[in-house]
């Protein structure tokens, strides 16, 4: 039986996963460029991979779980128990794997000015820089939109600050899937799918989860009037309570006559 994804290895406790449709895509770069093409894929997606352990490491941090990290032909997903919602832990958690992917960038550059592979290290700072670059656009479902969430939900609130990030990542998934249909590039256009699909997906989880917290919370009503019980020791008996309003309602009625 053909499995959906493999396991790689595990780091930190967090199992590293690749999809089949990874292991396909490697198999056609052997084919197509050979040693050279298979060992830049394995470094495009080792730094992915060490980009979601960035985010991976901080969430465990800030009380999150990770259950494990998938390696996709887009990129690579870690796959948390929850996003925190206080905004300064959701900009940590984000910054971390463009921050990862920075060092990374000034990491190869280096090598490759020491000599050493000049134009594999070259490539791969060139493929971390962009990484760092593309993520930090301001748009879900990449961790510039949720940046942009933390510094925009203490003045919008958090369902408004995603409904706002959710709706320029499609904006940008539109642009992105137009240029790549008039240039031949499918690999963007499914980048482009992704995003869109993804953009709305976060939208929806934030507004249920913001629905259920509605349901169960009750507001403060002002005025609220507590009676005492019919036992307590200073009521008067029931049928002075009766013969009061008796007297109170024809007192009105008759008020109302003249």
């Amino acid at each position: 039986m053909i499995k959906r994804s493999y396991n790689l290895t595990t780091v930190m406790g967090i199992p590293i996963r690749v999809h089949l449709t990874l292991v396909i895509l490697l198999l056609f770069v052997a084919f197509s460029y050979g040693l050279p093409g298979i060992l830049i894929a394995v470094g495009v997606f080792a730094s992915v991979a060490l980009h979601e352990l960035g985010h991976s490491w901080v969430a465990i941090r800030k009380g999150c779980s990770v259950r494990e990290i998938m390696l996709l032909p887009i990129g690579g997903v870690a796959k948390m128990s929850h996003i925190p919602s206080r905004p300064m832990d959701e900009f940590l958690v984000a910054a971390a794997g463009p921050l990862v992917s920075f060092l990374l960038a000034v990491l190869f550059l280096l090598i490759a000015l020491a000599g050493i592979s000049p134009q594999f290290f070259v490539n791969l700072y060139k493929i971390n820089l962009m990484l760092c670059l593309f993520n930090l656009l301001p748009s879900f479902p990449m961790d510039g939109g949720r940046i942009f969430r933390a510094f925009m939900s203490p003045r919008l609130g958090r369902l408004k600050a995603t409904a706002l990030a959710a709706r320029i990542g499609r904006i940008m998934a539109v642009a992105f899937g137009i240029f790549g249909l008039f240039n031949g590039q499918f690999l963007l256009i499914l980048i482009a799918i992704f995003i869109y699909n993804a953009a709305g997906a976060e939208y929806r989880a934030v507004y249920a989860q913001h629905m259920s917290q509605e349901w169960f919370t009750v507001e403060p009503q002002a005025d609220i009037h507590v009676s005492p019980p019919p036992y307590a020791r200073k009521a008067p008996p029931f049928w002075k309570q009766w013969t009061k309003k008796t007297n109170s309602f024809f007192n009105d009625l008759f008020k109302n006559w003249e």
